[in-house]
């Protein structure tokens, strides 16, 4: 039996369109149901979403153990990419009754809600899941044989109040003694395990589509089933993992075979050294109104937020004479691995600019959300990378820019 404790939350997105009642918990032992294990889901439950709660255990086979909650949470998403708006009943979240569990293994996801539970295991795998009110659960009494703490690298920073990878996993090593497996999660550059006092790299897969809600809870969820479960040695459990990621993250569905997990080679692994990661990219796009404006903003943040060194004619060069405006720009695009092309409602300068580098023989990648076949004909025969979706068109730009020499 695999024990899953979270949360079960509304989750609803713009773009792509996702309106789902899952959480990390929820998702989790949705996936671990799909590979074929025997789940119990510990969560808390509002009264008025009973009857979801009840729905959701049947539709994936899984046995529950629900505590009363007087607070319901919805999660609301602008992209796959953004950071959540958080709607609660209570303002503040109020704080539930702590959980007790004792089970051979447990598979543990920080909540909103509550303190962390204290667990008693034989297999304990840990996601915090929180930034902003770090703790870790072996701060509170719970005990375990075997210890795995899996959080993204920007969690990490903030539990740690460190920046330098090395610093960090030394950190939660000196806290937490009994730590047997960690792994800092890195989005498109994969993940970083430590273990034995050794280091090993997780590939991230190049998939077509890139759905970015709760792909961190599908990794901890496999990772522990097939380490604890299946006594899988790290390394080519959390492989296997982001394997299940991948899956997830293309397809947006939470039924995964177990036989497709043998599969390494359904997807290209990506491969990226975070450390040489230092390739310009040309963000094109017109910046005349509001919208162009937030979003020429937001695809610069997503982009910096992995380190990526962003030239933006908008903040590097700005409003001014045509001559001077258009030397300054086009003398980006010279000196860029690639560009990054915003191209909704076809804007001409922004045309421009990809036919330029085109001709320049740099890579581009293109986000267009309302393209018309017959417009595309030059991008398409040119080489272009098109995408609709934006989470996508951000993962495709960090994933090609490390191919270009």
């Amino acid at each position: 039996m695999i024990n899953v404790i979270g949360g079960f939350y509304k989750e609803l997105c713009l773009y792509p369109e996702w309106d789902y009642n899952y959480g990390s918990g929820g998702r989790a032992s949705a996936i671990l149901s799909s590979l074929g294990a025997e789940v119990c889901f510990h969560s808390y439950v509002h009264k008025e979403k009973e009857k979801e709660f009840k729905y959701f255990s049947k539709t994936f086979r899984i046995k529950t153990n629900t505590f009363s909650s007087s607070e319901m949470i919805n999660f609301e998403y602008y992209h796959s990419l953004s950071a959540p708006n958080i709607h609660t009943l209570n303002n503040p979240i109020e704080t539930q009754v702590q959980m007790n569990i004792k089970e051979d293994i447990v598979i543990c996801y920080g909540m909103m809600e509550s303190l962390n539970p204290i667990v008693n295991a034989n297999y304990l795998i840990y996601d915090p899941q929180s930034e902003n009110n770090p703790s870790l659960i072996t701060e509170n009494g719970s005990t375990f044989n075997h210890l795995a703490i899996v959080m993204n690298v920007e969690e990490a920073k903030k539990f740690t109040k460190k920046e330098n990878i090395d610093l960090i996993v030394k950190d939660l090593f000196e806290k937490t003694h009994q730590l047997e497996v960690l792994i800092l999660k890195d989005g498109p550059f994969g993940a970083y395990l430590f273990h034995d006092d050794k280091y090993f790299h997780i590939d991230a897969y190049e998939t077509e589509n890139v759905f970015k809600i709760g792909s961190g809870d599908v990794f901890v969820a496999v990772f522990g089933y097939l380490w604890a479960k299946e006594k899988i040695e790290p390394t080519t459990a959390a492989q296997k993992a982001s394997l299940a990621t991948a899956l997830y993250c293309n397809d947006q569905v939470l039924q995964i075979k177990r036989e497709s997990l043998n599969n390494l080679g359904l997807f290209k692994k990506v491969g990226i050294d975070k450390t040489k990661f230092d390739k310009k990219i040309y963000l094109a796009g017109p910046f005349f109104t509001m919208a162009d404006r937030w979003l020429i903003e937001e695809a610069k943040f997503q982009l910096e937020k992995f380190g990526a060194n962003v030239f933006s004619p908008l903040h590097d060069v700005g409003y001014g004479k045509s001559d001077t405006v258009a030397k300054e720009d086009l003398k980006g695009v010279d000196e860029s691995n690639i560009l990054y092309a915003v191209l909704n409602d076809y804007d001409p300068g922004t045309i421009f600019e990809v036919g330029y580098a085109i001709s320049k023989g740099i890579p581009v990648v293109i986000f267009i959300e309302n393209k018309t076949p017959i417009n595309m004909t030059m991008f398409e025969g040119s080489g272009c990378i098109i995408e609709s979706d934006f989470a996508t068109s951000i993962y495709k730009v960090i994933w090609e820019v490390t191919r270009t020499k």
